[in-house]
């Protein structure tokens, strides 16, 4: 058997830098104040806006944010408080479900 021969002077066997697609622009990423709880500055004015008024609580009533995944629902006790927030963590169709019963076309 012949022994390997010395790669050639100026060749490298490193495979090449992948290149975007996009020229070598990143996408700007939306950073949330965490990464697992609800906070204000989610709130989406517009779309709390047209939930029922029937559907509210005076005592604890409902909000919806919005996150990388879309809108979601949440009351507004569990804004801010340093804690995750399970209604920020429902699968996708549990969320879009709630946010419909809540703002009717």
């Amino acid at each position: 058997m012949a022994a390997p021969s010395a790669p050639k002077a100026g060749t490298t066997n490193a495979r090449p830098k992948a290149k975007d697609g996009a020229g070598g622009k990143k996408e700007a990423k939306v950073v949330y104040p965490s990464e697992f709880g609800s906070h204000t500055s989610m709130a989406n004015e517009e779309l709390t806006g047209k939930i029922a008024a029937a559907s509210q609580d005076v005592t604890d009533g409902w909000v919806i944010l919005v996150d990388e995944r879309g809108p979601f629902a949440t009351r507004k006790s569990r804004l801010d408080t340093g804690l995750a927030d399970p209604n920020r963590f429902l699968d996708q169709p549990a969320r879009d479900k709630v946010v419909k019963d809540l703002t009717p076309a």
